[in-house]
């Protein structure tokens, strides 16, 4: 288990998210879809057994009802059989709205 950021160094609340939300990812090697497991303005748990380094940077597609997403992220914790915290590091303008809409209808 690697970690680089603790709970206390997180800048925006975690959302817990239902079981039916998923993320397609990549870094240089093939695509892999997974389920989301919590999601912040700043960055989503990514529940997987394909772990990538903690650095990694890593594309991201989001399919919701807002639109899709597509965001830059970077690995900033890993455990095996479990998954990866991901920082978001970049995404334009329409998928910062959109992921803010998101957040205001999961937390109602």
């Amino acid at each position: 288990m690697t970690r680089t950021r603790s709970k206390e160094n997180r800048r925006s609340a975690r959302i817990v998210v239902s079981k039916g939300m998923w993320v397609s990812w990549h870094s240089s090697g093939p695509r892999n879809v997974s389920r989301v497991r919590d999601l912040s303005a700043g960055g989503v748990f990514i529940s997987t057994t394909t772990i990538v380094p903690v650095g990694t940077v890593l594309q991201m597609l989001f399919a919701l009802p807002e639109g899709e997403m597509r965001m830059h992220g970077v690995v900033r914790y890993a455990e095996a059989n479990k998954g990866m915290g991901v920082e978001f590091t970049r995404m334009g303008a329409a998928d910062r709205a959109r992921l803010q809409e998101l957040l205001r209808r999961l937390n109602r």
